[in-house]
Order: C-alpha cells, then structure tokens, then sequence
C-alpha cells in the first residue's frame, strides 16, 4: 500500500509540473510518504524496561497465513510486545480464543503437545541461518529448540526460559521470559537480530505468522525475519552452573548392587561470554533414558545404526561439522557406550567458530575378554563463515595403547546465488596399530538449489579402500556414490486441498574395481495434505542390487493415510507389498508389510503412544529356519501432573525368530519428579528379556534411583 501511495504522489507531481501550488502539495505529500514509509519499514525497538511496555515501537499484530500459504489475516486478533531488563527478553502475548481453542495436555519437557501454542523465534546471528524456538503451550509445558538451516527443527538445545498464562474465556494472555545468557550472541550495542512470531490454531489447521515467511522461502525465511533493536548492553552473568547427580542400581537378575565411586557424578558449565561454553560431564549418566526403540533389523545387509538419545552428544554438533549430510561416516557417538568423562569447549562469532571434544570410554570384560575398549575419542573443530561461504575443519582422533586413528574433515560450502550452494566434503583417515597402517579418503562434491516451491540436489561420493574412520560407521569403501533428487510442494491456496507434493530419486552405488554395481534405484514419494485432516501418502521404489556376485531386481511400493480430525487423536495406517532380496537365502521374496501408529490423548493428564507393524514373506523354502512372519511393537503410556511429576511405562516387543530365540520383551518404567527447576528425582525400572527354548530369560533386569541437582 506504502508503494502505491508514493507512486501516485510522484505521478501527481509529474502531471502537474506548472501549478506551483499543486506541487507544493505534492512535496509535501512525498515527503509524508516517505517518512511513513521509512517508518513502517522501521526495526521493531525493545526497550529497556523493568515492566512491560506498551507503544507503537516494540509492537506486532499484523499475523497473517502462512500455512496454507494464502496470506489471509488472523481470524482472531494476536497482538505481542517486546522489552528487556539487561538480563531477560520478555514477550507479552494477547490472544483472542474462541469456543475452538484446544487446550491440549499436560507433558514433559520438549515433549511436542497437540493443542493450540504460540512460537516466538529469535535470530541472534544472521549469517548463519538458525533461530532459537520458544514454544508457549496452554497448559503450561515447556519445549525450544533450535530451527535449522534446512528448516527442520532440533529440540535437544535446552534453555531455561519460562513463561505464565492466564486464560479467560475469550482471552490467552501469555508473559515469556528468555535469559540471555541461554543465547549465543557476540559483539557490542546496539544488538540487531531478527525475530519471527507463530501462531497455530489447531482446530483451523492453519499458522499465522509475523512477518509473512513460509518455508518455500527457504534460507529467505532467516533473511526476511523482522528486524528489532536492542540499544542496551547485556551485561554477561557468566552462567556457572553446577548438577551433581547421584544413582543407586540394583541388579535384579544377579541380585547385586555395587556403591562405589561409579554412584557419584557432575555436569558443570561455564559461559566465558555469550558467545562461548564450557561443558564437563564426570560419569556422565544416562539411567533414566528409556529403551530403544524395537526397529525393523530383521533383514539388513549392513550393521544398524541407532539415533543418540543423550543430550551431551547431541548439543552443538554443528559446531563440529559432524551433524550433517555424511555425517555418520565420521562420527558416531555411540561408540561410546559408557563415558568416564565427556568434556567440551564451543564458541561461535560472527566470522569463526570453533569447538573441542574429548571423552574416554570405560573397559568392560566380559568372560574374561574385553567388549568394550576404554579408548580416547577427541575432536577439535574451526569453521570460517561470512554470509555466503562457510569453510569446516575437523580433526578427529579415537586412541589408545597401541592403536590410533585420525581423520581429517574438510568441508567447503559456497552458495553463490540466493537458495543455490555448492559444497564438498573431504575426510582423510589414517590408521596405525599393531597389525598394520593404513591410509585413505571420503571425497563428495553436491549442488542443491530451489526456485519458488521447486528443488533440487545432487551429489556424486567416491571412497577409497583403505579409508578408516573408527569414530564413524562408514558401511562400505572403495566404492562410487551418485545421488540425484528433484522435489516439490505446493500450497494450491483452496480450502480442500491444504498442500501437495512429489519427490523423485535416482541413486547408484559401484565398486570403484571393474564398476561393479552393488545399488542402482530410483523412486517416487507422492503426498496430500487435505484442510479436513485427512492426509495420504504413496511411495514406488524400484531398482537392482548387486550381492553374492549376483545381481537381483526388487520393488518396493507403500502407501497411506493419516487421520488426525479429531483434535485428540491421530491415526496413521500404511501398507506395502515389497520384492525384497532375503541375503541370508540370497534370493528375492514377495513380502507384506501393515503399519499401524496412534496417538491419543486420553485426557489432560495421560496420552498412549502405540505403534505395531506386521511383516509376513511369501514362498519361504520348507527347508530354511528363517522366520516368514513377525510383529514388532512400541508402546508408550504418560502420566503427568501439571508437568512436574510423571509417570512413563513403555513397552518393546518383536517376536522374529533368530535361532533358539523367539520373541523379545523390553518393558521399561520411568517415574519422575521436579522438584525445582532442572532439579529432579528419577525412580524406575528396566527389563529386556527373550524367549529361548519356550522360556523367557531375562538378559537383564534393573532398579534405579536418580537424584540431580542444579546449583
């Protein structure tokens, strides 16, 4: 509207050049113009202030769609006003609700909650394309997280901010508190950053924004964020922080319980400034996290691999280079399966990051024979960064007696045109140990790049024999990768049809010896998200693989349909038929597959997560021992009582027959207390057993007691 005032002012100038009074006006009315210009374009200001503040200048309200992406105005009016005390951002929050608003659930911490909420994302280092998330939920819970580069968003970055409610019948008035000493930020007053504000309306199925940015703006989305203005200094606390930690266990299966200095341990943290931690972890503990996940292992060609699900290890990868595309070829941390200590060292600015990494492993015998090495894993990491290019290094070393390995990380990134990169990653490894030294290299180069709601990427790997990455899972050497992808997703702006979308692929994988072929696919992935909650999904795979010095043919195709109308439930239900080679009969089988996953919120203060699929082959020889049909299932059920206390019990079972085994059990109890914050109180119990010779035995049984403190 700004832009169209001031053209027809500059075209009432031009058409009226010789009336002296007209023109006069019409310099007048330039001049007005340009400053409501100058002043609508302005940064949002937050001022310094011991209470809220409420003026024009730290205020924003102009929500509009942005999913689906029809930029239509809020239906109920949002309004936020920002300030600071030199020691917290504050954000007050008035929303108007109607009779729809869904309150949802009570929950853990960075527990996700099917309700109505409010997000405010901060932006405290442009030129690297992430945002702090700070989620506001009715019933109080709390979970932030980290918005990605790629749009996506991690919830292990834990922060301490908070926030209070008060909800009428037409009115949720919300108050955050974000500590800046949670925030990386560097460089003097005044602080320019950038900041995004979200509103979902579950029942509408529909987010509001302020600015508009959609996620087709892709790295956009970061530039377009609205400016704000921070002209105080923010004095640094320093932020020590100190959490012992004692545990009490006790062996069930062995009746035995050890106390001993195992039972103590320490996390202490030390920010020098805003801009850098320091992090040490002494007999770091991980008791109270649950089970793994029974997964579909059944049938794989290559040794699984597991998600981490500790936070030490998890927090500030990217520092590091390691939590990326190839990034399990370099470093998987769990390797280190039970740390004596993990220490760690980060800092970010504006031009350079970088980071060290060191943590040593416990021995653990067995039968006399060792099964896990006490060995040293480090990383040391420098990244150069401007606003189009980015330049990693990493070292990485694992160590011990007469053994050592390293890997040099060399990982260029050049987006020479808005949303179109180019990188390339090289890793070279040497091993020395008492058999024999050996060297070699990881080589990729990629380009990925979108116009409007269309992308594409491709990337082609080579990797030498003797290539050695043993803080990494790398599944083969001495081969050639080659990767191409072309995808969409479109916001038709209807009311039926919410947004749909394809994917296609092809991938190809050769030994770098007489081009032997060991992958050669391509597929198709189609979606459509409809505004009633009624979503479906297909996806079509085909392809051939080489093993055994045999090549053989296979097909996979699923589809689905997803259910969530009910604000309380979601109901997931997919099928596939698959022509799967079998390498343990080196042969293709037809095999089905039905998948199965709810959700439900049984009532504000328990929620049942259950997940179950179904797997049966065809044509099995009479002859063979494998099993044709199993069944894998996951379940959880929560207890919480205004997020503070909780009760989790889950259970994990898949009954595919492996030898003299038959079923496996895992079945897991975790309660939980909060007794002041980042202060907890954890008791449960974990049992793991297995059905062998039509008996079950228990491969172990524990309980434990956790008590961590925060100073």
């Amino acid at each position: 509207m700004n832009s169209l005032f001031h053209s027809n002012v500059i075209n009432f100038i031009f058409k009226n050049p010789n009336n002296e009074k007209h023109f006069k006006r019409a310099i007048i009315l330039t001049i007005i113009s340009l400053l409501m210009i100058t002043f609508l374009n302005a940064e949002i200001h937050v001022p310094y202030s011991k209470s809220l503040i409420k003026e024009d200048f730290n205020h924003m309200d102009d929500f509009v769609c942005v999913f689906p992406d029809d930029s239509s105005s809020a239906p109920l009016a949002t309004d936020a006003w920002l300030w600071h005390d030199g020691k917290n951002l504050f954000i007050e929050w008035k929303a108007e609700i109607d009779d729809k608003f869904y309150k949802g659930k009570f929950a853990q911490k960075d527990q996700f909650v099917n309700a109505d909420y409010l997000v405010f994302q901060l932006i405290t280092d442009v030129n690297n394309y992430y945002s702090y998330m700070f989620f506001a939920f009715p019933r109080g819970s709390k979970m932030d997280a980290i918005r990605k580069s790629d749009l996506d968003y991690d919830t292990e970055w834990n922060s301490t901010y908070d926030y209070r409610n008060i909800i009428s019948d037409d009115l949720w008035e919300c108050t955050m508190k974000i500590p800046f000493d949670n925030l990386r930020f560097f460089g003097n007053p005044p602080y320019r950053w950038k900041i995004i504000l979200n509103r979902w309306f579950l029942h509408y199925n529909e987010t509001y924004a302020v600015p508009y940015v959609t996620f087709n703006m892709n790295k956009d989305y970061f530039r377009n964020a609205e400016d704000i203005i921070i002209k105080k200094e923010i004095s640094n606390s320093n932020n020590y922080r100190f959490k012992p930690y004692f545990t009490l266990e006790y062996d069930l299966k062995t009746k035995t319980g050890e106390f001993d200095l195992d039972n103590f341990g320490m996390d202490f943290s030390f920010d020098p400034s805003f801009s850098s931690k320091f992090k040490l972890s002494i007999n770091p503990d991980f008791l109270d996290v649950p089970l793994d996940s029974e997964e579909d292992i059944y049938n794989l060609r290559y040794a699984p691999t597991f998600k981490e699900n500790r936070y030490f290890f998890i927090e500030d990868l990217d520092v590091f280079g390691v939590g990326g595309y190839s990034s399990e070829t370099i470093f998987y941390s769990r390797h280190i399966m039970q740390p004596k200590y993990a220490l760690k060292l980060t800092k970010s600015a504006e031009k350079y990051s970088y980071g060290f990494l060191s943590a040593q492993d416990k021995k653990v015998v067995s039968n006399g024979k060792v099964t896990n090495p006490d060995d040293f894993y480090n990383l040391a990491a420098y990244k150069h960064k401007s606003d189009r290019f980015e330049m990693q290094f990493t070292f990485l070393n694992r160590m011990n007696t007469n053994y050592h390995n390293e890997v040099l990380h060399l990982e260029p990134n050049w987006e020479f045109f808005d949303n179109h990169s180019i990188w390339s990653t090289v890793n070279l490894s040497y091993r020395d140990s008492l058999s024999k030294n050996s060297s070699g290299y990881y080589a990729l180069i990629g380009y990925k790049g979108n116009k409007g709601d269309l992308g594409w990427s491709g990337n082609l790997t080579r990797i030498s024999n003797n290539y050695t990455p043993d803080m990494g899972w790398n599944r083969e050497t001495n081969v050639y990768q080659m990767n191409l992808n072309l995808w969409q997703n479109v916001e038709p702006n209807k009311k039926l049809i919410k947004d749909y979308g394809w994917y296609l692929w092809w991938y190809r994988e050769s030994r770098n010896v007489q081009n032997q072929m060991l992958d050669n696919y391509a597929g198709a992935n189609l979606w459509l998200s409809t505004q009633p909650k009624i979503d479906f999904w297909t996806s079509l795979k085909a392809g051939e693989e080489g093993y055994a010095d045999n090549v053989y043919d296979w097909y996979r195709f699923s589809a689905g349909i997803e259910f969530y109308r009910l604000d309380w439930l979601y109901i997931e239900i997919s099928y596939g038929r698959w022509n799967t080679l079998v390498y343990n009969l080196k042969d293709v089988y037809t095999s089905d597959g039905l998948d199965v996953d709810i959700k439900l919120d049984i009532n504000r203060y328990s929620s049942l997560n259950f997940e179950i699929s179904d797997r049966l082959f065809h044509d099995f020889p009479d002859t063979t021992k494998l099993d044709d049909k199993y069944l894998i299932c996951n379940a959880k059920l929560e207890l919480n009582l205004f997020n503070k206390i909780s009760l989790t019990t889950g259970l994990r079972y898949n009954n595919y027959e492996y030898e003299d085994q038959k079923k496996h059990v895992g079945v897991f109890s975790n309660f939980r207390w909060q007794f002041r914050p980042e202060c907890n109180i954890y008791l449960g119990h974990k049992l793991s057993t297995d059905e062998l010779n039509n008996r079950f035995v228990a491969d172990y049984e524990i309980v434990y007691l956790k008590l961590n403190y925060l100073f």
